[in-house]
């Protein structure tokens, strides 16, 4: 050990040098460090959903549940696996065994549900991965402030506002939540269409069939290769109400006029006059024969038709998906999923700034930020900051009170930056995020890693100060901080001791906690250093003459080392007492562990509430609308409440009308910073 604190001493331009490249790197570490509110945690959870339409939960347990669940249970790696059935749709929520590969799990999974038979009305089921990376950074509500027009506002958000928030470095993925749709309604004439003899599911067949794309491959036409796709050709409405449906009408359809007997025929020449007369003879008009030639190309000549407008009322209809309620205005939401690699603040930063830029583009747009995950992180930063700043000049006017030199306040506070841009290296090296945990133990560390510099320094002026000290210079300081390495070599190791093991707990909890713990252990390492090496180094630069005034500290103590050397002598002589008191102490911390509460994680500035509601079995939807309308003023006419988002009616009755009439509604409140909960 003498040997480096000689080196040190020795070579102090080196030493300086080294301290210069350390504090740049440092501070270059910190400012590009990716900035995350909580650690990255691999939560080994699948999620698989399947829509069923129309089936009810006994129907979804026995075609859709049970078949999935017996299928993925042999999936390599499940733990548990719980399930949910409700009207229309099958929830299967599948845990993994902590550690495994999710990529690989769910890839297994994805194969495992391709294996599986469903009913033919099962749409594909979808497959959702828990990432706290992919959760959005930030949300948006955007609102037409003037006309309120939602048809609009969808296509200024879908073919504007969305690609110029896709376009800015670090976004992964824009979500927008709920938009303005046109969905094309189909009504079905009963009675016409049991006149010509259709079934509704005939024609929904022929409808599906029409509108799909389906390429054959390649084909050798005319000394030549071309590709041949069947297509329906089915683009816009009047495509789809001049659809050509076939009519075969059986015997026993009892359609007049001789319609039946021209089905009944069946020998009525292709291409004849009463080809396309026998439907009209039905009631249809002369409109069939007028059926478009895309939609006739798969139906024989010699068929009757009949045209999809003439059997069904087609109208297009728009409706609001679920387009929720901010503030009391219909809204649009948009949600903002950084990359991996990108930094939550900056990601955050872009996107304001943007959404400032396109508000000034679009004077009627207002854009309401529900959820901002890179203020909280802001705050953090700056709350560290700050305690270092506090922190650092509580140091040095405590060690100015007690060694009342300024030189040696100066040298012993250098360790608190220096050791945190040390810490801060490290992780960047580690590729361990700026996040709440390591800026606790940024903060935590503060007070600790001056420790080690200040006894050194204490001691190398103790023994400058002391009237028969023989050694002085060079050999006074090696001296001096040889003397004191063991002491705070083993404190620091104690100290190590007790946090490095939470590094390797297992887990979520370890994930979480893993951060914090290598902060401590690398910023008290770097203290330790920095107290064998550049201490010595700077002592030896500014107490190159030594002190004026020397006398001697163990036989005439003076001041508050008076009254403490009388404490010690009391509690030496009082050793029972003294003992007792520290158990009690003890005894006594113990029972104040019910009033401290546990959390896993602590309260942030950024306070929501979600409030959920559950509608009664059998409750009307106008009830439910009404009730949330209620709820809506009810929550904006409170005093601390700041933003609040509700879905609107629309939403309710799009989920009303494809789920469960069990599922719940959820208010979300965002409260004023100014304000306690």
């Amino acid at each position: 050990m003498k040997s480096i604190i000689n080196f040190s001493i020795r070579n102090k331009f080196a030493v300086w040098l080294l301290t210069i490249i350390v504090t740049v790197t440092g501070l270059y570490s910190g400012l590009t460090m990716k900035q995350e509110s909580i650690p990255n945690i691999d939560v080994p959870y699948l999620s698989i959903t399947a829509i069923y339409p129309g089936a009810a939960p006994e129907g979804v347990v026995q075609d859709v549940t049970k078949p999935l669940e017996q299928r993925l249970r042999n999936v390599d790696g499940v733990k548990t696996i719980t399930s949910t059935s409700m009207e229309n749709a099958s929830s299967l929520f599948i845990e993994f065994q902590y550690g495994k590969n999710l990529d690989n799990a769910t890839a297994s999974v994805r194969e495992a549900l391709n294996d599986v038979q469903l009913p033919d009305g099962v749409k594909k089921p979808q497959i959702t991965r828990f990432s706290l990376s992919s959760m959005p950074v930030i949300s948006l509500s955007v609102s037409d402030t003037e006309s309120g027009n939602l048809e609009s506002l969808t296509r200024l958000i879908n073919n504007e506002i969305g690609p110029a928030l896709e376009d800015l470095d670090g976004v992964a993925s824009v979500q927008i939540a709920g938009q303005y749709v046109k969905e094309v309604s189909l009504k079905f004439n009963q009675a016409k269409m049991k006149e010509l003899g259709l079934s509704e599911d005939t024609v929904k067949g022929i409808v599906q069939g029409s509108a799909l794309r389906v390429p054959l491959g390649l084909f050798n036409m005319e000394q030549s290769q071309k590709a041949v796709v069947v297509d329906g050709n089915i683009i816009t409405v009047d495509d789809l109400k001049n659809l050509a449906i076939p009519v075969i009408p059986s015997a026993s359809s009892g359609t007049p006029n001789g319609s039946g007997a021209a089905g009944g025929q069946g020998n009525m020449p292709s291409g004849a006059p009463g080809a396309a007369d026998a439907t009209p003879a039905a009631g249809s008009g002369n409109e069939a024969g007028a059926a478009p030639q895309g939609a006739m190309g798969a139906i024989p000549v010699g068929i009757p038709t009949v045209k999809l407008s003439d059997i069904a009322d087609i109208q297009t209809i728009g409706k609001a998906e679920s387009i929720s309620r901010t503030n009391g205005k219909e809204s649009i939401g948009i949600q903002i999923v950084k990359d991996n690699d990108a930094n939550t603040v900056d990601v955050v930063n872009r996107v304001k700034d943007k959404t400032e830029e396109l508000q000034k583009q679009y004077g009627h747009i207002g854009f309401t930020v529900m959820l901002d995950q890179g203020q909280p992180i802001t705050d953090s930063v700056n709350t560290m900051l700050m305690k270092a700043v506090f922190g650092a000049l509580f140091a040095v006017l405590i060690i100015l009170i007690f060694l009342r030199n300024l030189r040696s306040t100066i040298i012993s506070i250098i360790s608190i930056p220096l050791s945190l841009l040390i810490a801060v290296l490290l992780l960047k090296q580690m590729d361990i995020t700026l996040n709440m945990m390591t800026l606790g133990a940024m903060t935590v560390a503060i007070g600790r890693v001056v420790d080690d510099s200040i006894v050194v320094i204490e001691n190398i002026y103790r023994r400058m100060s002391l009237t028969g000290e023989k050694l002085s210079g060079g050999k006074l300081i090696v001296a001096a901080t040889s003397e004191m390495f063991v002491p705070i070599m083993s404190s620091t190791i104690v100290t190590i001791a007790v946090f490095l093991p939470m590094a390797f707990v297992s887990g979520m909890v370890g994930q979480l906690f893993k951060p914090f713990a290598l902060t401590m252990v690398f910023s008290l390492l770097a203290s330790l250093l920095v107290a064998i090496t550049l201490v010595p180094a700077l002592a030896h630069t500014l107490f190159r003459k030594g002190l004026k005034n020397t006398y001697d500290h163990d036989s005439n103590p003076k001041g508050l080392a008076l009254y403490y050397k009388k404490a010690l002598n009391w509690c030496l002589s009082h050793k029972l007492i003294t003992f007792g008191a520290a158990v009690l102490l003890l005894v006594g911390s113990l029972f104040l562990t019910p009033l401290v509460g546990v959390s896993f994680l602590p309260e942030q500035s950024d306070k929501y509430v979600m409030v959920t509601y559950s509608p009664a079995p059998g409750e009307l939807l106008e009830d439910v609308e009404a009730k949330m309308q209620k709820v809506e003023k009810y929550v904006l006419n409170q005093p601390d409440v700041e933003k609040c988002s509700t879905p609107s009616a629309e939403a309710i009755r799009w989920a009303w009308d494809r789920l469960t009439r069990h599922s719940s509604i959820s208010v979300m409140i965002r409260i004023r910073r100014s304000s306690m909960m």
